[in-house]
C-alpha cells in the first residue's frame, strides 16, 4: 500500500509512518509490512472479521437454570425449540419460561436474528 493508502484505512500520519521506516524503530516491520500489502488484502481481510458472531447469551441463560448439565442445550436444539410444536419434554418447557421470563430482548433478537426465526414463531413458542 502506498502512505496515503495506510493514512486512509488505518490513520496513521505520513510523518508518523517515515519514523516507522528507519530501520531502528520498533514499529519497522509493521511499516514494511503495511508498505508491502496491497490495498485489497487489506480490504479482504477487514470484511472477513464482519462474520456474525454466535449468539451464545440466550443459551448461557437457559443453560443456567439447569443444573443437571447432560439436559443442556445446544445452539441447535434450542433453535429448533422454536420450532418444536407439540410434544415438549419438561425441560424444553422449562426453557421456554426462562426465555419467556428471564432473558433480556436483546438476547432474543440477536438469536432469532441470527437463526432467522420468523418473530412469530417465537411468539409462538413462548406462549406455549
Amino acid at each position: 500500500m502506498k502512505t496515503k493508502e495506510i493514512n486512509s484505512v488505518f490513520g496513521v500520519p505520513s510523518a508518523t509512518l517515515f519514523d516507522w521506516n528507519r530501520p531502528e524503530h520498533k514499529k519497522n516491520k509493521l511499516a514494511k509490512l503495511l508498505k508491502s500489502i496491497s490495498i485489497e488484502e487489506v480490504e479482504s481481510l477487514l470484511e472477513g472479521n464482519s462474520a456474525k458472531i454466535k449468539p451464545m447469551m440466550l443459551l448461557s441463560t437457559v443453560n443456567c437454570s439447569i443444573g443437571d448439565k447432560s439436559k443442556h442445550f445446544t445452539l441447535t436444539s434450542l433453535k429448533k425449540l422454536f420450532y418444536k410444536k407439540t410434544n415438549l419434554n419438561h425441560y424444553e418447557k422449562y426453557a421456554l419460561k426462562v426465555i419467556k421470563k428471564e432473558a433480556m430482548k436483546e438476547e432474543i433478537e440477536d438469536f432469532i436474528s441470527y437463526y432467522k426465526i420468523p418473530n412469530a414463531r417465537v411468539q409462538k413458542a413462548i406462549s406455549v
